[in-house]
């Protein structure tokens, strides 16, 4: 009978333990995915300024608008829906930016806050060099 009650809590507290990694696992997989849609976000938006300042000749206070807005827009509840679609692995090696990239310049919120920070000839060229 003592050795039934031993092996009973044996089993008991393994159960508990494998109980607890799993929920420490799950934990650390959250933070992983949190931390790389974050570095996605900051290292998209930065490639989106450099290429929107090259394409239309931003001024710095203008990179530090269209920077806010991209950061915005990609907070937003649609393209966190988009971006959490991806893998963890898609966000880091670049295979997420393509999708990501059109979803936003198209996005009619991201158009119009865009032309609310260019000049009108900045927006002329944005027609003509950037897909919107």
């Amino acid at each position: 009978m003592k050795k039934f009650i031993t092996i009973l809590v044996i089993l008991v507290a393994f159960s508990v333990e494998a109980q607890s990694l799993k929920t420490l696992t799950d934990k650390a997989d959250s933070v992983t995915e949190s931390t790389s849609q974050s570095s996605f976000i900051d290292k998209f938006a930065s490639d989106q300024v450099k290429s929107l300042t090259k394409k239309l000749n931003l001024s710095e206070k203008q990179q530090s608008q269209v920077s806010d807005l991209v950061v915005s827009q990609l907070k937003s509840d649609k393209m966190q829906k988009l971006i959490g679609s991806f893998s963890p692995e898609q966000l880091l090696d670049g295979s997420a930016k393509k999708k990501t990239s059109r979803s936003l310049v198209n996005d009619a919120d991201f158009k119009s806050g865009l032309d609310d920070i260019l000049t009108d000839d900045q927006k002329k060229m944005a027609q003509e060099k950037v897909k919107m």
